[in-house]
């Protein structure tokens, strides 16, 4: 590999951390701003959120839980870090293949009145469509 692979390899390397980095982000946008359409086009038709309380199995009963039924609405995520999270069998599956990418994204979810409700770290799985699972780890405290 030359200097011009090297650079091409890294610069693809770095447009694929800022896109995953951009839809971990805009996913909490989204949800914070009621922006609803938005957050569904982020997500894959068969999306899954393993939640402490609950499992969503679907885009579209993700998306209806976070508009009409999640218990406080007037709150948004305090993002304090995103990282990439990287096999450690250089990111390829038991088959070989090379699976969903991964992310995780550590926060605080503050209420309208300015209380942290609790910490949480998401395990976010992307993929060329969209997040394919989220799994949702909470402190409370």
């Amino acid at each position: 590999m030359d200097a011009q692979d090297s650079a091409e390899v890294g610069d693809e390397a770095n447009e694929a951390r800022t896109d995953g980095e951009a839809v971990v982000r805009g996913y909490y946008e989204a949800v914070d701003a009621g922006e609803y359409d938005k957050l569904a086009a982020l997500l894959v038709p068969e999306f899954v959120h393993d939640r402490p309380d609950r499992t969503l199995s679907d885009r579209e009963t993700f998306v209806s839980f976070m508009r009409e039924d999640r218990p406080e609405k007037d709150t948004r995520h305090d993002v304090t870090a995103v990282y990439r999270a990287v096999g450690g069998d250089g990111d390829r599956d038991e088959d070989g293949d090379v699976p969903a990418e991964g992310w995780v994204a550590r926060g605080r979810l503050v209420g309208a009145d300015g209380r942290v409700r609790f910490e949480f770290a998401d395990a976010f799985s992307l993929s060329a469509d969209g997040v394919t699972r989220i799994e949702t780890f909470v402190r409370e405290g």
